[in-house]
Parts: C-alpha cells; structure tokens; sequence
C-alpha cells in the first residue's frame, strides 16, 4: 500500500499543457492556493484510478456474478442486470476506498495526537505536512470522482455529498485544520461492514420460505452479526468521535480567532458542515435501530426484497 500511495504522489504533471492549466486557474483566481495547484495532477491521479477501479469492476469482475445472482431470481431484465452491475461497482469502489484511507489515516494517527505532536491550537489549525497533504489529496480525489460518478448512477444527495466533501477537504490542503483531516476521516471506519451488509444482501443466498439451508441460515447469521457490528461502530467512528472531535475544533477556531491567519469564512463552512453531518449520522443511526429491531422481532432475515430492488 505505502509503495502505490508513493508512487502516486511522485508522478509529475501529465504535460507541459498541465502548466497551462494551472496558470490559468491561478490568473482567473479559480483556485489560489498555492499548495492546492500544486497538488491538483496527484488529485487527478487518485480520481482516475477509482475509475479505473470502477471500469474493471463494471466490466470484468461483476457481469459474470450478477448473471448468477440473477440466475435465481425473478428478475431477468437487462436494466435489472446492469443496475445490479453499476451499483456493485460503485460499492466495490467504496470498499477499496475505505481501506486505503484508513491505512492513510491510521497510519498517520498512530504516531500524532493532541498532547503529542500537536500540544496546541496554533499547531492542529495551521501546520501541515506531507503526511496530511497526502490524506486530503486521496479523499478529495474520491469525493470528486463520486460527485461525477453519482451523476450518472446515484441520487442529487450523493451528488451533494460528494460536492460538499470534495470542498472541506480541499479547505484542509488550502493548508488548514489539516491535523483534523485524518480524523474525521475515521467516519470511514463504518464502510467496510455498510459495504458488506450491502454485498450480502444482493449476493448471498437469503433466508426466505423456499429456501431454509444450512447456507442460508448459515449466511444469514453471519449478516445478522455484520450488522451488529456495524451499529456498534456507526455509533462509536460516526457519532460518539464525530460529536467529539467536532467539539475539539470548535475550541481549537475559538483560541485562535484572533489570529492573523484565521479564515472566517472556510471555519464557517467546515464546523457548518460537520455539524449537519453529524446530525444526520445521528438520524441515520436512528433509522439503523429501527430496522435492526424489525429484524430482531418479526422475521429474523436480514432482507426479503428481491437482489434489484434499492437497499
């Protein structure tokens, strides 16, 4: 992993045009940030490898399993077959995503903290390192090709999100708040187990009056405790360190509004935004309980909807 992110971040521009860009952008004040601009080809990069991620999962690594899903069910259509397609690609994506930005995150809050490495408001607000510009590349990156990727196989809030992502993490490369960036990032830590309740459901032999196997029950309990886990951790990466550290940034903006470097408008759209986010992973998590007691109490199945309908 640390050998790919390397690479990436040493790949130069892809060519003299790039320059042009860049100039141009910086000429029209698109973008002022210096560290932004340059750091928009790695940006880029990071984008078009989910893509690339994307493409193969849409054409090589999911047709054949859908087709055997589908194999078993009532629903033959073509527009059943490449909805399934589009949306398993996308979740694959995600899945790769979240370990990867994990890795970064982790890695990096392995070995910094508040009472370490940054003992002070001034040094969680405006320093930056390398470590930290790579996090906010990777993750703007992504939001940005799931902005775009979500116009075409999503909903307007998934495009919002992914909009709305892509623009508080490039406040952080500006540099700003950076020390937060893997923080807040560990929201991603739910991924992996949402992404696997998702796989389960539209792949995994369900429980259901025709079909009572030991596989399927089997499947089933194993989905059952996924789920389990993915409540709990929900609600400690999402809600309880959400909450958290949201109140540690607002105290950092506090002690250091007077300062010359203090950035009014970008602190606004950073604790405004993280406040929402945080209020709706709260109902989220709500609407999580609800459905994990309707299964407890009625049918013990995770799912009883056919593998093409919207979960």
């Amino acid at each position: 992993m640390e050998a790919c992110v390397s690479r990436l971040m040493s790949m130069g521009p892809p060519g003299a045009f790039w320059d042009e860009i860049v100039k141009f952008l910086a000429s029209k004040n698109v973008i002022s940030s210096t560290k932004i601009l340059a750091n928009l080809h790695s940006t880029v990069y990071v984008a078009l490898g989910y893509h690339l991620v994307f493409l193969v999962s849409k054409w090589f690594i999911f047709p054949p399993l859908v087709r055997w899903r589908l194999s078993h069910s009532k629903d033959h259509s073509r527009r059943g077959h490449m909805g399934l397609v589009n949306q398993a690609a996308l979740h694959f994506v995600s899945l790769v995503q979240s370990f990867v930005i994990l890795y970064l995150c982790l890695t990096y809050l392995n070995t910094h903290g508040h009472g370490t490495t940054h003992p002070n408001a001034q040094m969680r607000v405006f320093h930056h390192e390398m470590d930290t510009d790579v996090i906010c590349v990777f993750a703007i990156g992504y939001f940005v090709w799931d902005a775009m990727i979500s116009m075409a196989y999503s909903t307007a809030p998934f495009v919002l999100h992914g909009v709305v992502s892509a623009l508080m993490f490039s406040i952080g490369l500006k540099p700003y708040i950076q020390f937060y960036a893997p923080a807040f990032l560990m929201f991603e830590l739910s991924n992996p187990f949402l992404n696997f309740r998702w796989f389960g459901i539209k792949f995994f032999p369900q429980v259901s009056d025709a079909n009572k196997s030991l596989v399927a029950r089997l499947l089933n309990l194993v989905q059952l405790l996924n789920n389990v886990v993915l409540i709990m951790v929900f609600f400690g990466a999402r809600i309880a360190w959400g909450w958290y550290q949201i109140f540690n940034l607002c105290c950092d903006f506090w002690h250091i509004r007077h300062d010359p470097r203090f950035l009014p408008l970008e602190t606004f759209t950073i604790v405004s935004g993280n406040f929402i986010l945080d209020v709706l992973n709260l109902v989220w998590f709500c609407r999580m309980l609800c459905v994990a007691k309707d299964i407890l109490t009625k049918s013990k199945r995770v799912q009883d909807k056919p593998a093409t309908e919207v979960h």
